[in-house]
């Protein structure tokens, strides 16, 4: 079978099977049998993520991690797509379905692209494994973590979105909890009270002239509310004596966890300086927790830091994906990763390789193009060979890829 059709097989089937976070077992069970079928030594870790590996792993020798989470958002509304987001449909050269574009397209593409030079890498002295990882969309890395105590790597690549260019880094992403804490009153006698939803609302506007450091390729700092509760609710002629609010905060690389709590304490003593009597405030990261398919409970906070890669890995991805037609030039990713876990919380060099376009992510009618799986294929194997045996391929052929192309499937 030509490789196009075992990619776009693999990814109707896994689009086909509905895998919300907590839900992946039928999906993970796919690629885990998909990964022994391609000749991948394969287990499944205690949070439920699909391991499958190639190569030796001998000391001193590169551990490469391929990452692409299975998971997807919950299933939409009736009526919210125009075609079954589950039915896998081809149309038009577009492969349409819920998670299609993230990320189980490039999941698809790597088993099958590994899988094609599965005998060559199962000889090396270092290893390259392919995580077919749970739960990111409840909190990156929050699972994969599991797989990355287990399997050391040397450099990961992250299979997010990204056109089939190469990514680099991105912001990272926080999700901080304000509660302001006044004085009830009857609105008829508003100033014998502290209106807790007054103070909020110069706090934004604080906010809003706050500085707003900038990286020259990953953009500003942006601090978003996203919701607001106000006590009592509904209220009846009283002024609210309490408001929560929580906000989403893209930082830069250099921010620190310290630094954003401190930018809303600051804001706040501005914003409330010519009071007769502030209100109190307290923020801090939001905290949660779930359990895998596995029932393994997932505990963390939301903070997920930033990261950006230069060096050796990223001119060797460059290399490797110039050897076989695709483009070289970096790129970062507007969205948040696992690369938050390997490259912003423990440092592995990190990079990302992915099918489908960004912008499709968390949309209805969601889809990838069809040739860009094979391409997807040929740019993970090409990526293997050079990360793991630091040889640059010098075309398709040398790493075992059949360019076969099909017309419907």
């Amino acid at each position: 079978m030509a490789m196009i059709d075992q990619v776009v097989s693999l990814a109707q089937r896994l689009v086909r099977i509905p895998s919300p976070s907590g839900q992946e077992r039928a999906a993970v069970e796919l690629l885990a049998g998909s990964m022994r079928a391609q000749g991948f030594a394969v287990r499944i870790d205690a949070a439920g993520n699909a391991i499958g590996t190639l190569g030796r792993g001998l000391p001193g020798h590169p551990r490469v991690v391929i990452d692409g989470h299975v998971d997807t958002i919950p299933p939409p509304a009736e009526g919210d797509w125009s075609r079954d987001p589950f039915g896998a449909e081809i149309l038009d050269g577009r492969l349409y379905g819920l998670g299609i574009c993230d990320q189980k397209a490039s999941l698809a593409a790597a088993v099958v692209g590994l899988g094609s030079m599965a005998q060559r890498f199962a000889a090396s002295p270092g290893m390259v494994s392919l995580v077919a990882s749970v739960s990111e969309e409840f909190m990156e890395g929050a699972a994969l973590a599991y797989a990355l105590d287990v399997l050391r790597p040397t450099c990961v690549v992250i299979t997010e979105p990204s056109e089939l260019k190469l990514m680099v880094g991105h912001r990272g992403r926080a999700k901080l909890q304000v509660e302001i804490v006044g004085r009830s009153a009857h609105a008829a006698r508003a100033t014998d009270g502290v209106n807790a939803a007054e103070a909020l609302a110069d706090l934004l506007v604080e906010l809003r002239r706050a500085p707003r450091p900038n990286h020259s390729r990953l953009g500003y700092r942006d601090i978003t509310c996203i919701d607001v509760v106000s006590s009592p609710f509904p209220s009846v002629s009283t002024v609210p004596g309490r408001v929560q609010a929580r906000f989403d905060v893209r930082f830069l690389p250099e921010d620190t966890e310290e630094e954003l709590l401190a930018l809303f304490s600051h804001a706040a003593a501005r914003a409330w300086k010519n009071w007769p009597r502030p209100p109190s405030l307290s923020v801090g990261t939001v905290e949660v927790s779930a359990l895998t398919y596995t029932g393994q409970e997932l505990a963390v906070r939301e903070i997920a830091p930033g990261w950006w890669t230069e060096g050796a890995l990223v001119d060797t991805a460059r290399a490797a994906l110039a050897s076989i037609g695709l483009s070289d030039t970096p790129g970062a990713y507007s969205i948040c990763t696992n690369g938050s876990l390997t490259a912003g919380g423990r440092g592995v060099p990190t990079i990302g390789f992915g099918v489908g376009e960004q912008h499709m992510a968390h949309r209805a009618d969601e889809y990838v193009h069809v040739d860009a799986l094979l391409d997807g294929a040929r740019g993970y194997a090409a990526l293997a060979a050079a990360l793991l045996e630091g040889q640059v391929p010098d075309n398709a052929r040398e790493c075992g890829i059949n360019t076969g192309t099909t017309e419907a499937h």
